[in-house]
Formats: structure tokens, sequence, C-alpha cells
């Protein structure tokens, strides 16, 4: 049997490699076709038609039913193309370009605000009670673009407008983080040029224009057009560059007629996955077509429930499922692998799995992209390679049982515009390294001992803290937190029940809980660098002691918000009988050292920690 990688590559190239088409609707009732040829690598401006390619030095994709749509949902069988990028790839210094499909996300998915997914497109129907977490940005043309391509060696990464736009100039571009120290160059046709070097962990990073940037207001409340004061700076028409690495042969299963059911493009109607090992989708564009009930054209009304000998679901580079994954297998080892995406478009805000997927909150049966609440003991989640989109609600929960763990690597998540679109939950014992999350709620989510996290760049929306260890009393240790990436924050409140801050706990989460001073959380943080104005480094309600908690090397290098609105204020408050051995090391806001001179609330450092705890910490 050909390996997985031929396979994927053949397919890819039926695909790709033929003449595209791109319906075009920037409004509703607007559209006409987009088409163009194919042929060699492009050089210099050459813009003639889709041209990929997929060999062992890069791979690219492209989806003939890409639709340029940013106000309405895009048809079932299309995927949202960016409106306003054009991304290729070519081998370092040759000048060679191959198109790499440029995907875009939109807040509500074009849906506007409704209760159910049958409802019209900005019927309106969720009740004005509802805050779904998005305000201003539809109407100021907020977006998310995004574009992944495979490789192995040094590449070039051009980036153009298609809508008529000009870029500015590599001078006036900033690639976050900007640690990855990107080079830049202009491409002589209003193009830029990013040289990516070939790297074991890849690059996951957001190309910004100067001329695109978007300055969120905020009154202390909520977000204003004018008036307040500056809180966040974000562009307006984002891009990020996924360049993943080849998947390594650990994490492609071995596929077989007899293991595998291979899905096929277009509708998803009931138990079309079969209940084989492994279900693999195919380069093409997937979508959930029935209800519950076997009632078709019902987007966003049911999700793929796994028949329980399924353990491993791959997506090959260019799949595009518009659904989530809810797994019942008992098996020691599950997955969740492969270049492909997972799209929760068609879902309206906290989808109710048990209500017809209406947007009533459940923290029980509210959907997730991926889903477990079967799990038996000692089972282990690998999560490699997969992109998630617009999800509804939080993005992954599993349940039945807490003594189970994660590896996840080279996973993104984008388009994350609603509340509570959170990162993954952080089991015991779990590994994560290599991800890139924007997120709109808690992005690490430290509830359990032993987990590493490493190489985690978070895009932070203005719900929760980045990371979280409150809601209820925890007993934590072996915690570690190496070289986080905070490239965005832009919270528009002052809060402390939903931290505005890097390092935050809230507070009980239930009513009749009580302080447990006997219990405590000890890890360590270190390598943080917050870009943008930041928000307060630590905002923590006490539910338990904080024991041997390490915050080291931390950089805020355009500084703290200093605003009346107080954002950038860390707060520790007094809680009976709680210790805080808490130690700060290497501190800089705008290149000057915090210390315990100059730490104080109304000083550089904003720290405003109870007088009780004095003597058990220290900033050094």
């Amino acid at each position: 049997m050909p390996s997985f990688r031929t396979l994927a590559a053949a397919v890819l190239l039926l695909v790709p490699g033929c003449v595209r088409g791109a319906a075009v609707n920037s409004n509703p009732g607007n559209s006409h076709a987009h088409g163009g040829g194919h042929g060699g690598g492009k050089g210099g401006g050459q813009r003639n038609g889709n041209v990929t390619h997929c060999g062992t030095d890069f791979c690219t994709w492209w989806h003939t039913t890409g639709e340029i749509n940013t106000w309405t949902p895009v048809k079932p069988g299309n995927v949202r193309q960016s409106h306003r990028y054009s991304v290729e790839v070519s081998p370092a210094g040759a000048n060679t370009f191959y198109d790499s499909f440029v995907y875009e996300a939109i807040p509500r998915n074009g849906n506007g605000r409704i209760y159910a997914p049958t409802d019209a497109p900005y019927s309106n129907t969720l009740s004005a009670t509802v805050d779904d977490g998005i305000s201003i940005e539809p109407s100021i043309g907020l977006n998310m673009a995004w574009s992944q391509f495979e490789y192995s060696h040094d590449v070039d990464v051009r980036i153009t407008t298609i809508d008529g736009s000009t870029l500015g100039g590599a001078g006036s571009v900033t690639i976050r983080p900007t640690a990855d120290n990107l080079a830049m160059r202009d491409g002589g046709d209003g193009s830029v040029i990013i040289r990516v070097p070939a790297a074991t962990n890849g690059y996951r990073f957001s190309v910004e224009f100067a001329n695109d940037l978007y300055s969120f207001r905020s009154n202390g409340s909520d977000y204003v057009t004018s008036g307040g004061s500056v809180v966040g700076v974000e562009p307006t028409n984002a891009l990020v560059i996924f360049a993943s690495p080849f998947l390594a042969a650990s994490d492609v299963p071995s596929m077989t007629a007899a293991n595998t059911h291979t899905m096929t493009p277009g509708p998803i109607n009931n138990g079309d996955w079969g209940n084989k090992s492994i279900l693999y989708f195919p380069p093409g564009v997937y979508y959930m077509n029935q209800d519950q009930s076997g009632n078709v054209g019902k987007l966003g009304s049911n999700h793929m429930r796994l028949g329980s000998n399924t353990y491993w679901v791959h997506f090959a580079p260019g799949a595009y499922v518009k659904g989530t994954i809810e797994y019942f297998t008992t098996a020691a080892h599950f997955y969740a692998t492969g270049h492909g995406v997972l799209s929760g478009e068609n879902y309206v805000y906290q989808a109710n799995a048990a209500e017809d997927y209406v947007a009533v909150k459940s923290d029980t049966t509210s959907l997730r992209m991926w889903w477990h609440n079967n799990l038996v003991r000692g089972q282990t989640w690998t999560c490699q390679g997969p992109t998630i989109a617009a999800p509804p609600f939080n993005t992954m929960d599993f349940n039945g049982n807490s003594d189970v763990s994660s590896r996840i690597s080279n996973y993104k998540q984008v388009g994350a515009f609603f509340f509570q679109t959170d990162g993954p939950e952080i089991y015991a014992n779990s590994i994560v390294h290599d991800v890139f999350w924007h997120v709109n709620d808690d992005a690490l989510k430290i509830y359990y001992s032993g987990a590493s996290v490493s190489r985690a760049t978070i895009w932070k929306g203005h719900n929760d803290p980045v990371i979280q260890m409150g809601w209820t009393v925890r007993s934590i240790s072996g915690v570690t937190i190496d070289t986080l990436n905070v490239i965005h924050a832009r919270y528009s409140k002052s809060e402390t029940v939903v931290p505005s801050a890097i390092i935050g706990a809230s507070p009980f989460y239930e009513d009749g809980m009580t302080v447990s001073p006997n219990e405590s959380i000890s890890m360590s943080v270190s390598n943080i660098v917050c870009e943008g104005l930041c928000p307060a480094l630590m905002r923590i309600t006490p539910l338990q002691s904080y024991t041997n908690f390490k915050v080291t090397n931390v950089s805020f290098p355009d500084g703290l918000q200093t605003n009346s609105i107080g954002i950038g204020e860390s707060l520790i408050p007094a809680a009976s009988g709680v210790t805080m051995d808490l130690i700060i090391s290497n501190w800089t806001v705008n290149g000057t050292k915090v210390t315990m001179s100059d730490f104080g609330s109304t000083d550089l450092g904003q720290f405003n920690i109870d007088v009780s705890y004095w003597g058990e910490w220290e900033i050094v």
C-alpha cells in the first residue's frame, strides 16, 4: 500500500492543480465568479491562476470552492476565503512561488445574533440579555485570516493583497511573536516576502501591517469608537501564518481498507463516519447536513458522535470539516492528527447539543469542538497538527474520569470571537508545546498537577486571564510553563471575577465553598513576553495557599496599561490563613526592571498585594 504522504500528495495534486474558481460575495446579493488557470510556479509578480506544490521540501494546497464573503454565511460546500490576502510559498531564494490557500473567519460567522441554527441570518433572535462577547467587531470589519503549509526546507512566503489595498512595505510590518525575528523584504510588486527557516518545531506567527491597525478604546465598561482609553491594538484584517513541519511517522495512522473509514467530501449525514478504528478526512470540504432526526439541510444541528471502535481521527492537509468530534472510545490512547481544519462556523453561540443546538448555555451539554463524556481511567489524547476555527463554546472537555492526560502540539485555534472560547483542558501530566491559540476565555487552564506547557503563543480577547487556576480550591504541584508569548490582549474592563491579567485565579464558581489554606498551588512560570499594551501581571483571588510559586523572566516591552480603568494593576487580596510564597524575578516594564522599591500600585509594577502577605513574597 502506498504511504500516507504519497496518497495525500496524489489527492492534493488532483484537487489544487486544476483550474480554480472562487465565489465572490462581499455584500449580500453581490456576487460574481473569479477564476484562473494553472501551470508551473510563479516568479516575480506573476499572478495568473492558482498553482500549488506538494513535495518533500514543502506542500501547499487550495480549495476550488473558496468563497470571498465578508458578511453572510458561505455556502455549505464552500470555505470562506480571505477577501484581502494572497499567500504564496517558494523555496528560499528561488523566486518560484506556489499558492497557499488563505482561510478567513469573521465574528458570528455571518449569522448575526441568532438563537437557533435554523434561524435566518441577522434575524436577531438571540435575547438581548445574552452577551456573546462580540460588540463592535462586525461593524469595524474585524476578521482573522490564516494560511498553513507543510515544509522541511527554508522557504520564502510572499504576501500580497487582492482587494486593491496596499501593505505599506516591509518596513511597516511587525511579525509577532517578535522573538521569531524573521527576515522580511519588499517583493518589488507591492508584496512583502518573509524568510521562514526550516525548524523542527515550525513557526506560527501573525503578520501585521501598520496601515491596518485598529485601536480598541474603552470607557471602562465597553468598547467605544471615540473617547475613552486605548486598551489594545490589533490588525483589522489579521493574517496568521502556520509553517508546519511534516508530520512524524508516529503521528500518521497506518491506514488500510480494513481499519480505516474514508470520508467523501460534501454533506455528512448521520452515521456516515462509520465505526472503524480510524476515521480519515481526505482533502476537501465537509459539513454536517442532518439533524439528529435525519432531516437534511440542517446546518449546525448535529455533530459527529463517533463509534466506540473509532479512536483515531486524521485530517489530510486541505481537509476542512464543518462540525465537531465526540469520542466514545475506551482505548488507552486516542488521537486527532493532521493538518486539516475543524470548524464550528455553522453553530450558534453556546450551541446546546441536548436542546437542538440552540443558544442555551450548559456547562454540561453545550457543544465542544473535541469532546469525550465517557472516559475511563488512564486514557491519553494526542492532538498533533489540527487547526480549529470559529468555536461556539469551550473548545475541549473530556468527562467521566479526571485521571487522563493529553499530548498537544502544533495545534492552532483561530476565529475565537465568542465568549467562552478557551484553550483545551490541560489534564494531569499533560505535555503541551508549540501551539497558537486565539482565545476569548482562559487560554491555559491549569487545574491539575504535573503539566508542562512550552512555546505557547496566545492572542487574547477580553474575557478571563491567559493562565487560569481558580474557580475552586486546588492542590497543584509540578507544573511548568515556559516561553509564553502573549501577542495581543484587549481587556475592556478591570476584572477580578474573570481576571484581566496574564496570571489569574477567579473566585469560587459555586456558592457555599470556603477557602482552604492547607491546600496549595505550586508552579514555575518562566520567559513570559507580553507585546503591546499589557494587562496586569497577576490577579489572584486566593482560594488556597501558594507555595514555591515562581515567576521568572517577564518582559512587558511596550509597558503596562496606565489608564484610569486600572487594567494594568495586579491585585492579590487577603484571605484568612492563606500564605503567599511567591517570587517574581527579572520582571521588566518598558525595559526597566521592577524591584521591591518600585513595585507599588502607583509605581512601575502596579503590583497591589495585601499587606498581610508582607515577608512571604518578593520581587528580585
